[in-house]
């Protein structure tokens, strides 16, 4: 699904931002992605929606190398991704409604069956009284969920978010986790960048652990068993 191969990546003529980043994801697989901030999580994930091209090293996405991607080709790479971005980018003069079924849209569907779909993943998300409602009016935990919405609605083959529950209290956390995992199973891969180490440690799924421009993943905890620095599961 995805491949890095001693991918780096520096903006203009600063430091390297990633050097000789290497790791794949498997199709269907779901990790957590961790590291302080300034490890290059949010430019690790641009890489991947092809917002950004690598400064040397091989890129591959679904099979084929990014770097011999005609335009027209990329443009259709990215409809297979879906991303929940850090500011949101919601598009301000439609309601929560139609800012969520624009995926669906793009690919065809019906009117009637686009809106019938997406008010239901908008009450899962909490948000039923709030279908017709602009997101200037929406705190930014509900613009938070309106743009999850967004992302997943159409069930894309690779899911990258960041920090999605970054404006959301623990409950609502945990609950788009278990979003994003049934999501999962129906096949998509996931890729989720947090601060929130309590919750990548609630949820038994590998991590990519940024730091200082590399990364290295740490495999999934088996049930019950303890963290480094716990004494041994009860």
């Amino acid at each position: 699904m995805v491949r890095f191969e001693d991918v780096a990546l520096r903006y203009g003529t600063g430091p390297d931002v990633l050097r000789r980043v290497s790791f794949h994801l498997e199709p269907g697989s779901f990790h957590f992605m961790a590291g302080p901030s300034g490890a290059g999580k949010s430019s690790l994930l641009s890489l991947i929606y092809l917002a950004t091209r690598p400064s040397e090293g091989n890129l591959r996405l679904f099979g084929r190398d990014v770097a011999t991607l005609a335009r027209r080709d990329a443009a259709l790479m990215r409809r297979q991704i879906g991303v929940v971005f850090q500011d949101f980018r919601l598009l301000n003069h439609l309601t929560a409604l139609e800012n969520v079924a624009l995926p669906l849209k793009v690919g065809g569907q019906r009117n009637e069956k686009v809106r019938r779909h997406v008010a239901e993943l908008l009450a899962w998300v909490g948000l039923a009284e709030h279908l017709d409602s602009y997101p200037p009016t929406l705190s930014g935990g509900q613009k938070q969920r309106v743009a999850i919405a967004r992302a997943v609605v159409g069930r894309p083959r690779l899911l990258l978010a960041d920090e999605p529950t970054g404006n959301v209290d623990d409950r609502m956390a945990v609950r788009l986790l278990y979003l994003f995992e049934e999501l999962n199973k129906l096949g998509t891969t996931i890729v989720i960048a947090t601060h929130n180490e309590s919750l990548v440690a609630r949820f038994e799924h590998p991590v990519l652990r940024m730091g200082e421009g590399d990364v290295r993943i740490e495999r999934a905890r088996p049930p019950g068993a303890a963290r480094p620095g716990e004494g041994s599961a009860a």
